[in-house]
């Protein structure tokens, strides 16, 4: 039975950092897909990149939540999601909360957001390979149907869904740090069976990063890969080399200790692009 990894590096238009990581990580690494912030300070460059790169498949990482990127739509048009300045609640958390007790009101500007930030990522002139989530916020009970249709409608094959094999735990069984994995393990299961009902957009059968946000390594990687059993997996990081944390990451993803466990594992690399084919601009 073949097996598929397919590895994405996020936050790619965030800043030079982040893009030059990216880069380097596809170039001689184990990266094969990145997810833009189509509002990110530095995604004129991270476009530049991606156009030199044509095996790089890439998509949007849609931002409803944080200040690392503004909204795509004007303050005015989304007056309930951003403040004046057109940034989301910083904390994910909250977003999330707000977005639960406020749907009525709010479900309207979240699907014009939506639609802005996959229209702006298709002016980009790059093929739409596939769609996630800044702090996963796209896996939300109420945002979820309508970013699904909006995959649909666009024929976005490619969506990351945050169900990681309980064998990425470290240390005891249960604990405080296994309440995110779990409600988005859920929100996971949730959405996939949503989308085997709807038809059209595809996700791995399992994700690999979670549980090692802010510590991923080579040793992490090494220790993460022997761990899941399942036949299709996304793994994700956040190369950056601006911080010593993205530095530490871009290093596992180019190491060829990595890539070796890659292929003991019977992994074969694969991008989104390669799973799904993506919406070409233009549509």
């Amino acid at each position: 039975m073949e097996r598929t990894l397919l590895v994405t590096g996020d936050d790619f238009g965030l800043g030079a950092g982040v893009n030059a990581a990216i880069a380097a990580a596809h170039r001689d690494g184990i990266l094969t897909s990145a997810s833009l912030m189509v509002t990110g300070a530095g995604v004129a460059e991270a476009v530049a990149l991606a156009r030199e790169m044509p095996a790089l498949s890439t998509g949007l990482h849609l931002v409803l939540s944080g200040h690392d990127a503004p909204a795509a739509s004007k303050p005015g048009a989304i007056p309930d999601l951003v403040d004046s300045k057109g940034r989301f609640a910083r904390a994910p958390a909250r977003a999330g909360i707000a977005d639960g007790l406020l749907w009525r009101k709010r479900r309207s500007q979240v699907e014009r957001e939506i639609r802005a930030q996959i229209e702006r990522y298709l002016e980009t002139g790059l093929t739409l390979d596939h769609v996630d989530g800044h702090h996963h916020l796209h896996l939300h009970p109420f945002i979820f149907p309508v970013l699904l249709d909006c995959l649909r409608e666009a024929r976005v094959p490619w969506v990351r869904l945050a169900e990681e094999d309980g064998g990425a735990r470290h240390g005891i069984a249960w604990s405080p740090h296994e309440i995110e994995p779990a409600i988005l393990a859920s929100l996971s299961r949730r959405a996939r069976a949503r989308m085997r009902i709807a038809g059209g957009v595809g996700a791995a059968d399992r994700m690999l990063g979670l549980r090692a946000t802010g510590r991923m390594s080579v040793q992490e990687i090494l220790w993460l890969l022997p761990r899941t059993s399942a036949r299709s997996v996304e793994l994700y990081a956040h190369p950056d080399r601006d911080t010593a944390q993205g530095r530490r990451e871009e290093a596992a993803l180019r190491a060829p200790a990595v890539r070796e466990a890659v292929r003991t594992a019977g992994f074969r690399l694969v991008s989104s692009r390669d799973l799904g084919g993506g919406v070409e601009p233009g549509r």
